[in-house]
Parts: structure tokens; sequence; C-alpha cells
């Protein structure tokens, strides 16, 4: 393939995946109206007439931020599946129709939490930290198995999709990927019910780092992968 060939794939999409989906279909159109009702509950509460309404609200948007930035990346996670694969079967519609309403059950707890944390961990409402990272680390570790196994039933029918060797690693490569997040929040769990609530929030800044030795692992296997197969 040309070297301008793989810019224009990459400037439309990804330039090592085809991606094998075509017009939005009625699963994304659902998932983008589900996405748009989680983002607007995110500020549903703000707002008000007096000084101190509008000090309140100023003071949530870092804690917005962070949720929206969240809840962006679970659409971007989604529209990138459904690029690549193009898959609308039985059984991707019921793991998409799981996902949505974890994503909506989520939108309070995801926005408690941070509000909590960027006011100090102070005004808790009478929930304990314990409860609290418990009930986040699980929605994280529901939702990103959701995004595995969405990712691992492509995977299971690459011959049919006619998945390419490069294809087939970058989807091994994001199941790995998702794996990560559920593992993180499985550690979370396991930190918030039996040690320390504030380890397991800070366990969380691991997912950097393990992700971009995912990512740069990968990235050198996959180069080798193109030398020895040009045509890929």
């Amino acid at each position: 393939m040309s070297a301008r060939k793989m810019t224009l794939r990459a400037l439309r999409g990804e330039r090592h995946f085809r991606w094998r989906g075509g017009d939005v279909s009625r699963i994304e159109g659902i998932t983008d109206a589900v996405i748009g009702m989680a983002l607007a509950l995110l500020i549903v509460s703000l707002g008000g007439d007096t000084a101190e309404d509008l000090k309140e609200a100023f003071a949530a948007i870092p804690a917005l931020f962070v949720c929206f930035v969240l809840i962006l990346m679970c659409w971007y996670y989604h529209f990138q599946f459904h690029r690549r694969f193009g898959l609308e079967n039985l059984y991707t519609i019921f793991l998409n129709a799981l996902l949505l309403f974890l994503i909506l059950a989520y939108v309070f707890p995801l926005k408690f939490l941070f509000t909590n944390l960027f006011r100090g961990g102070g005004g808790n409402g009478g929930m304990d930290g314990r409860m609290l990272m418990t009930v986040y680390s699980t929605g994280v570790v529901c939702i990103f198995s959701i995004f595995a196994l969405m990712h691992a039933h492509a995977y299971k029918h690459r011959a049919l999709l006619e998945l390419n060797t490069a294809e087939c690693h970058i989807t091994r490569t994001t199941i790995r990927e998702h794996l990560i997040h559920v593992g993180i929040g499985v550690a979370s769990i396991t930190l918030a019910l039996t040690w320390s609530v504030p380890a397991s929030g800070l366990v969380y800044f691991l997912t950097g780092p393990l992700q971009a030795f995912n990512g740069i692992r990968s990235g050198r296997q996959l180069e080798r992968l193109l030398a020895n197969e040009p045509t890929l």
C-alpha cells in the first residue's frame, strides 16, 4: 500500500485497520442518544437564581470536565468498535444495551465521586468512601468487561470479517487495553474492601503506565508484522 493511501486511510479512519462499518446504524444512533442524555444528566442539577448558585456551578466545572471526558471515552470506544467491525447481530445488540444501561446507571455515582474529590472529600452526604469507591469501581469493571467481550466476539469471527494479520493484532491489543481497565477496577475494589480507601483511588494512576506499556509493546510488534508482510 502506498504512503499516500495509508495517510488517507488514517485521516478517514485508522492507518492499519479497514473500517467495515458503513453508515450510522440503529445501534449507534440509540447509543449517541443515550450518551447525550448521560451528558445532560451531568448538568441537570446545576442552576439557580443567586450568586451562590453561580459560584457552586463554577466550582463543579472540574468534576464535570472529568465526567465528560470519561463518558466521551466510552463513546469513542463504542464508535471505534462499530466502525472497525460493523457487527449488528443479537449478541452485539445485547452487549450494547447492557452497556447503555450501565452508562446511565453510573452517571450519578460518577458525578458524586468527582464532585466530592474536587471538594476535598467533604460533604459526602453520608456515603462513606469505601462504599463510593466500590460502587464506582464496580461500574468500571462492568463497562470495560463489556467492551472486552464485544471485541472478543469480533475476534472470534475474524475469518468471517476477513481481518488480516495486523487487524487481528490490533484487536488483541484493544482487548488487553480494556482488560487493563478491568484489572485496575478489581484492584480498587479489593483495596477498598480490605485495606485502604485512598489506595483504592490511587491505584487508578497505574492505568497510564500500563496502557502506555501495552501500546508501546503492541506498536513494536505491529512494526515487525508490517516489515514481514509489507502488503498489510
